[in-house]
Protein backbone atom coordinates (compact mmCIF):
# COMPACT_ATOMS: atom_id res chain seq x y z
CA UNK A 1 0.00 0.00 0.00
CA UNK A 2 0.88 3.42 -0.56
CA UNK A 3 0.55 6.19 2.02
CA UNK A 4 0.51 10.26 1.45
CA UNK A 5 0.67 11.91 4.81
CA UNK A 6 -0.22 15.87 4.96
CA UNK A 7 1.56 16.55 8.87
CA UNK A 8 4.52 15.71 11.16
CA UNK A 9 6.66 17.36 13.05
CA UNK A 10 9.62 15.26 13.07
CA UNK A 11 12.06 17.70 12.05
CA UNK A 12 11.29 19.54 14.57
CA UNK A 13 12.06 17.01 16.99
CA UNK A 14 15.71 16.49 14.95
CA UNK A 15 16.10 20.15 15.36
CA UNK A 16 15.52 20.35 18.57
CA UNK A 17 16.28 17.03 20.68
CA UNK A 18 18.96 16.19 18.48
CA UNK A 19 16.98 13.05 16.66
CA UNK A 20 17.93 11.71 13.02
CA UNK A 21 15.30 10.66 10.30
CA UNK A 22 17.32 7.53 9.56
CA UNK A 23 16.67 5.64 12.71
CA UNK A 24 15.13 6.91 15.95
CA UNK A 25 12.07 6.66 18.62
CA UNK A 26 10.21 8.50 16.98
CA UNK A 27 6.88 8.01 15.12
CA UNK A 28 8.76 9.02 11.78
CA UNK A 29 11.54 7.02 10.68
CA UNK A 30 13.69 4.96 7.71
CA UNK A 31 12.15 1.54 8.86
CA UNK A 32 8.66 2.69 9.36
CA UNK A 33 8.55 4.41 5.83
CA UNK A 34 10.16 0.93 4.71
CA UNK A 35 6.65 -0.70 5.10
CA UNK A 36 4.77 1.31 2.24
CA UNK A 37 4.86 0.73 -1.65
CA UNK A 38 5.32 4.41 -1.49
CA UNK A 39 5.70 6.91 1.24
CA UNK A 40 5.74 10.95 0.67
CA UNK A 41 4.95 12.99 3.56
CA UNK A 42 4.76 16.95 4.26
CA UNK A 43 7.69 17.47 7.13
CA UNK A 44 6.68 20.96 9.15
CA UNK A 45 9.39 23.51 9.62
CA UNK A 46 7.64 24.42 13.38
CA UNK A 47 7.40 27.82 14.97
CA UNK A 48 8.26 26.69 17.95
CA UNK A 49 6.51 26.16 21.59
CA UNK A 50 8.53 25.52 25.00
CA UNK A 51 8.30 22.77 27.15
CA UNK A 52 5.62 22.47 29.64
CA UNK A 53 8.19 21.42 32.20
CA UNK A 54 11.85 21.83 33.23
CA UNK A 55 11.97 18.38 32.93
CA UNK A 56 10.77 17.88 29.55
CA UNK A 57 12.86 20.71 28.37
CA UNK A 58 16.20 19.37 29.70
CA UNK A 59 18.29 18.49 26.70
CA UNK A 60 16.53 20.54 23.85
CA UNK A 61 17.70 23.48 22.01
CA UNK A 62 14.50 25.54 22.31
CA UNK A 63 14.17 27.10 19.06
CA UNK A 64 12.21 30.01 20.64
CA UNK A 65 15.59 31.23 22.54
CA UNK A 66 16.77 31.83 19.06
CA UNK A 67 16.44 35.79 17.24
CA UNK A 68 12.86 35.27 15.43
CA UNK A 69 14.43 36.19 12.38
CA UNK A 70 16.60 33.16 12.39
CA UNK A 71 14.34 30.47 13.27
CA UNK A 72 13.41 29.33 9.83
CA UNK A 73 16.90 29.57 8.60
CA UNK A 74 17.74 27.23 11.13
CA UNK A 75 15.04 24.44 10.59
CA UNK A 76 15.91 25.11 7.19
CA UNK A 77 19.37 23.54 8.15
CA UNK A 78 17.97 20.81 9.71
CA UNK A 79 15.72 19.42 7.05
CA UNK A 80 18.83 19.85 4.89
CA UNK A 81 20.92 17.92 6.85
CA UNK A 82 18.57 14.84 7.42
CA UNK A 83 16.93 14.95 4.28
CA UNK A 84 21.06 14.63 2.34
CA UNK A 85 21.81 12.47 5.25
CA UNK A 86 18.71 9.86 3.98
CA UNK A 87 19.41 10.49 0.12
CA UNK A 88 19.58 6.66 -0.24
CA UNK A 89 15.57 6.33 0.76
CA UNK A 90 14.43 9.77 0.53
CA UNK A 91 13.99 12.25 -1.89
CA UNK A 92 13.20 16.57 -1.22
CA UNK A 93 10.97 16.92 -3.62
CA UNK A 94 8.81 20.46 -4.53
CA UNK A 95 6.58 20.02 -7.64
CA UNK A 96 4.47 16.89 -8.77
CA UNK A 97 7.24 15.96 -11.10
CA UNK A 98 9.37 15.11 -8.29
CA UNK A 99 6.53 13.02 -6.74
CA UNK A 100 6.43 11.27 -9.52
CA UNK A 101 10.06 11.06 -9.84
CA UNK A 102 10.69 9.62 -6.24
CA UNK A 103 8.38 6.76 -6.81
CA UNK A 104 9.75 5.80 -9.87
CA UNK A 105 13.46 6.13 -8.12
CA UNK A 106 11.34 3.67 -4.85
CA UNK A 107 12.18 6.73 -2.75
CA UNK A 108 10.11 8.34 0.06
CA UNK A 109 9.10 12.00 -1.08
CA UNK A 110 9.79 14.84 1.20
CA UNK A 111 7.90 17.80 0.67
CA UNK A 112 8.14 20.93 3.33
CA UNK A 113 5.37 23.04 5.35
CA UNK A 114 6.02 25.34 7.67
CA UNK A 115 3.14 25.70 10.32
CA UNK A 116 2.87 28.62 11.98
CA UNK A 117 3.51 31.36 9.41
CA UNK A 118 5.23 33.28 12.45
CA UNK A 119 8.32 31.46 11.64
CA UNK A 120 8.15 33.65 8.15
CA UNK A 121 11.51 36.24 9.42
CA UNK A 122 9.52 39.76 9.24
CA UNK A 123 10.99 41.31 5.79
CA UNK A 124 9.57 41.91 2.31
CA UNK A 125 11.56 38.85 0.50
CA UNK A 126 10.20 36.12 3.19
CA UNK A 127 8.14 34.47 1.14
CA UNK A 128 10.07 34.90 -1.52
CA UNK A 129 12.97 33.25 0.64
CA UNK A 130 10.80 30.32 1.66
CA UNK A 131 9.40 29.61 -1.88
CA UNK A 132 13.05 29.11 -2.82
CA UNK A 133 13.71 26.95 -0.06
CA UNK A 134 11.48 24.71 -1.47
CA UNK A 135 8.76 25.14 1.11
CA UNK A 136 4.87 24.48 -0.33
CA UNK A 137 2.59 24.53 1.93
CA UNK A 138 2.25 26.83 4.71
CA UNK A 139 -0.24 26.42 8.31
CA UNK A 140 -1.57 30.13 8.80
CA UNK A 141 -1.46 29.87 12.40
CA UNK A 142 -0.64 27.98 15.19
CA UNK A 143 -1.77 28.36 19.12
CA UNK A 144 -0.93 31.93 19.14
CA UNK A 145 -1.98 35.15 17.85
CA UNK A 146 0.47 36.26 15.63
CA UNK A 147 1.44 39.11 13.17
CA UNK A 148 -0.62 37.26 10.65
CA UNK A 149 -4.36 36.04 12.30
CA UNK A 150 -5.45 34.69 15.53
CA UNK A 151 -5.60 30.53 16.00
CA UNK A 152 -8.70 29.15 17.18
CA UNK A 153 -7.02 28.23 20.34
CA UNK A 154 -7.24 32.17 21.38
CA UNK A 155 -10.45 33.47 19.76
CA UNK A 156 -12.82 31.86 17.41
CA UNK A 157 -14.31 35.44 16.33
CA UNK A 158 -11.05 37.21 15.45
CA UNK A 159 -9.67 36.56 11.90
CA UNK A 160 -6.56 37.26 9.83
CA UNK A 161 -4.93 40.65 9.80
CA UNK A 162 -4.30 42.80 6.90
CA UNK A 163 -1.16 40.83 6.52
CA UNK A 164 -2.50 37.87 6.84
CA UNK A 165 -4.90 38.28 3.64
CA UNK A 166 -1.75 39.66 2.09
CA UNK A 167 0.62 36.44 2.81
CA UNK A 168 -2.87 34.22 1.34
CA UNK A 169 -2.81 36.09 -1.36
CA UNK A 170 0.62 35.96 -2.13
CA UNK A 171 0.81 32.16 -1.58
CA UNK A 172 -2.44 31.77 -4.22
CA UNK A 173 -0.23 33.77 -6.91
CA UNK A 174 3.48 31.86 -5.95
CA UNK A 175 1.97 28.67 -6.06
CA UNK A 176 2.11 27.94 -1.60
CA UNK A 177 -0.90 25.79 -0.98
CA UNK A 178 -2.58 27.52 2.32
CA UNK A 179 -3.70 25.21 5.21
CA UNK A 180 -6.40 26.44 7.63
CA UNK A 181 -5.59 23.86 10.21
CA UNK A 182 -5.17 25.66 13.81
CA UNK A 183 -7.09 28.93 12.01
CA UNK A 184 -9.89 30.56 13.92
CA UNK A 185 -13.08 30.15 12.16
CA UNK A 186 -13.56 33.90 11.43
CA UNK A 187 -10.09 33.28 9.53
CA UNK A 188 -11.23 29.95 7.64
CA UNK A 189 -13.98 32.68 6.55
CA UNK A 190 -11.74 35.45 5.94
CA UNK A 191 -9.46 32.95 3.78
CA UNK A 192 -12.67 32.09 1.33
CA UNK A 193 -13.52 35.33 1.00
CA UNK A 194 -9.63 36.51 0.10
CA UNK A 195 -8.81 33.82 -2.52
CA UNK A 196 -10.95 31.34 -5.00
CA UNK A 197 -9.15 28.57 -4.92
CA UNK A 198 -8.41 25.42 -3.22
CA UNK A 199 -6.74 25.17 0.23
CA UNK A 200 -6.58 22.25 2.78
CA UNK A 201 -7.01 21.34 6.34
CA UNK A 202 -3.97 19.30 6.62
CA UNK A 203 -5.01 17.89 10.22
CA UNK A 204 -7.97 18.23 11.49
CA UNK A 205 -11.46 16.04 12.32
CA UNK A 206 -14.95 16.71 12.74
CA UNK A 207 -16.29 18.94 15.43
CA UNK A 208 -19.63 17.44 15.03
CA UNK A 209 -17.95 14.21 16.82
CA UNK A 210 -15.83 15.70 18.93
CA UNK A 211 -16.57 19.05 19.59
CA UNK A 212 -12.95 20.78 19.69
CA UNK A 213 -12.05 24.29 18.47
CA UNK A 214 -9.24 22.27 16.43
CA UNK A 215 -11.84 20.71 14.15
CA UNK A 216 -14.13 21.54 11.53
CA UNK A 217 -17.61 22.18 11.79
CA UNK A 218 -19.85 21.00 8.70
CA UNK A 219 -20.20 23.89 7.09
CA UNK A 220 -16.24 24.20 7.18
CA UNK A 221 -15.56 20.97 5.43
CA UNK A 222 -18.36 21.36 2.98
CA UNK A 223 -16.37 24.86 1.70
CA UNK A 224 -13.06 22.87 1.25
CA UNK A 225 -15.06 20.16 -0.70
CA UNK A 226 -17.04 22.26 -3.04
CA UNK A 227 -13.44 23.69 -3.67
CA UNK A 228 -11.58 21.13 -4.69
CA UNK A 229 -9.50 20.82 -1.38
CA UNK A 230 -8.16 18.54 1.32
CA UNK A 231 -8.65 17.57 4.75
CA UNK A 232 -6.63 15.21 6.71
CA UNK A 233 -7.22 13.18 9.12
CA UNK A 234 -6.00 13.74 12.69
CA UNK A 235 -4.66 10.52 14.53
CA UNK A 236 -4.52 12.77 18.30
CA UNK A 237 -6.88 11.68 20.33
CA UNK A 238 -8.01 14.56 22.20
CA UNK A 239 -9.41 15.87 18.72
CA UNK A 240 -10.45 12.06 17.68
CA UNK A 241 -12.55 11.97 21.26
CA UNK A 242 -13.90 13.38 24.53
CA UNK A 243 -12.19 10.77 26.70
CA UNK A 244 -8.71 10.19 27.29
CA UNK A 245 -8.06 6.83 25.50
CA UNK A 246 -9.15 6.38 21.59
CA UNK A 247 -9.70 3.56 19.55
CA UNK A 248 -8.61 3.01 15.40
CA UNK A 249 -12.44 2.86 15.20
CA UNK A 250 -12.66 6.32 16.51
CA UNK A 251 -10.57 7.89 13.85
CA UNK A 252 -12.92 5.98 10.94
CA UNK A 253 -16.27 7.72 13.07
CA UNK A 254 -14.38 10.84 11.61
CA UNK A 255 -13.67 9.76 8.20
CA UNK A 256 -16.98 8.27 7.76
CA UNK A 257 -18.58 11.49 8.33
CA UNK A 258 -16.54 13.53 6.60
CA UNK A 259 -17.41 10.76 3.49
CA UNK A 260 -21.18 11.36 4.34
CA UNK A 261 -21.11 15.31 3.64
CA UNK A 262 -19.20 14.12 0.11
CA UNK A 263 -15.77 13.60 0.96
CA UNK A 264 -14.60 10.97 -0.88
CA UNK A 265 -12.26 13.29 -2.91
CA UNK A 266 -11.42 15.77 0.30
CA UNK A 267 -10.12 13.45 2.53
CA UNK A 268 -6.59 12.60 3.25
CA UNK A 269 -4.21 11.36 6.11
CA UNK A 270 -2.52 14.04 8.54
CA UNK A 271 -1.53 12.14 11.14
CA UNK A 272 0.13 14.40 13.26
CA UNK A 273 3.05 12.45 13.92
CA UNK A 274 5.77 13.72 16.31
CA UNK A 275 3.68 16.43 17.51
CA UNK A 276 1.21 14.76 19.39
CA UNK A 277 1.68 12.22 22.09
CA UNK A 278 -1.58 10.32 22.38
CA UNK A 279 -2.27 7.91 19.23
CA UNK A 280 -5.05 5.06 18.92
CA UNK A 281 -4.77 2.08 20.30
CA UNK A 282 -2.95 -0.80 17.95
CA UNK A 283 -0.88 3.12 16.44
CA UNK A 284 2.13 3.76 17.56
CA UNK A 285 3.53 5.68 14.40
CA UNK A 286 3.87 5.61 10.91
CA UNK A 287 4.64 1.86 10.78
CA UNK A 288 1.15 1.09 11.97
CA UNK A 289 -1.14 2.63 9.66
CA UNK A 290 -1.44 -0.49 7.53
CA UNK A 291 -4.05 -1.53 10.57
CA UNK A 292 -6.42 1.72 9.98
CA UNK A 293 -6.16 0.71 6.24
CA UNK A 294 -7.20 -2.96 7.19
CA UNK A 295 -9.75 -2.30 9.73
CA UNK A 296 -11.70 -0.24 6.67
CA UNK A 297 -11.42 -2.80 4.55
CA UNK A 298 -12.95 -5.61 7.13
CA UNK A 299 -15.36 -2.80 7.54
CA UNK A 300 -16.10 -3.29 4.02
CA UNK A 301 -14.89 -0.18 2.61
CA UNK A 302 -13.51 -0.35 -0.38
CA UNK A 303 -10.16 -0.53 -1.59
CA UNK A 304 -10.68 2.62 -3.97
CA UNK A 305 -11.78 4.57 -0.98
CA UNK A 306 -9.02 3.76 1.35
CA UNK A 307 -6.53 4.08 -1.71
CA UNK A 308 -8.32 7.46 -2.01
CA UNK A 309 -7.50 8.39 1.46
CA UNK A 310 -3.96 7.27 2.21
CA UNK A 311 -2.62 8.58 -0.87
CA UNK A 312 -4.64 8.97 -4.56
CA UNK A 313 -6.28 12.44 -3.00
CA UNK A 314 -2.99 13.74 -1.63
CA UNK A 315 -1.27 13.04 -4.97
CA UNK A 316 -3.86 14.20 -7.29
CA UNK A 317 -4.22 17.04 -5.17
CA UNK A 318 -0.17 17.87 -5.75
CA UNK A 319 -0.56 17.30 -8.92
CA UNK A 320 -2.95 20.23 -9.73
CA UNK A 321 -1.24 22.44 -6.89
CA UNK A 322 2.26 21.95 -7.49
Amino acid sequence: MKLFDLHCDTLYECCEAGKHLRENDLHVNCAAAQRYDHYAQFFALFCGARAPSEELAKGRDCLLDRPADTRLEHMLQTARREFAANADWLMFCRSAADLQRAADAGKAAAFLSVEGAELLPDRPDALDFAYDAGIRLITLTWNYRSRFGCSCAVDQGEGLTGAGKQLVRDCAQKGIIVDVSHLSEKGFWDVCETMDGPFVASHSDARALCRHPRNLTDRQFAEIVRRGGLAGINLYTPFLVCQSDSVIDDAIRHIEHFLDLGGEQALALGCDFDGCDRLPAGIGGLGDMYRLADRMLALGYPARTVDALFYDNAAAFIGRML
